[in-house]
């Protein structure tokens, strides 16, 4: 329960830097490039594990401190600074991007809290 609410607080962290202190575009950009270094980190320590190089153990502590907190904090600045584009226009995309952004932090409560 407290590493789900560990990351979720990684999440909620990077979407609010991405709504105060960056620009919407910056924001996207630098989300998308965190996710990515996150699934290729994810992607070196699998190949590590098949080729037998290190323990499968090692590989999924490597995977929770490393590419989970990364890829979150690059979804939460990505999906911020969508949020923040979509907020020009006022429509449905603004709707759509709101309900983009709440929704890991909804699955991140109720994983926490299911228990």
């Amino acid at each position: 329960m407290l590493l789900v609410l560990a990351l979720l607080a990684f999440y909620l962290s990077s979407l609010a830097m991405a709504f105060a202190f960056t620009h919407a575009r910056q924001a996207v950009v630098q989300g998308v490039g965190l996710c990515a270094i996150a699934c290729v980190a994810a992607l070196t320590l699998w190949l590590l594990v098949q080729t037998s190089l290190i323990e499968p153990w090692l590989s999924i502590a490597m995977i929770g401190v490393i590419a989970l907190p990364g890829g979150l904090i690059g979804l939460g600045l990505g999906l911020g600074g969508l949020v923040r584009i979509a907020a020009r226009d006022r429509g449905w995309k603004l709707g759509l991007a709101c309900l983009g952004a709440a929704t890991p932090a909804v699955f991140g409560l109720y994983a926490a809290f299911a228990q």
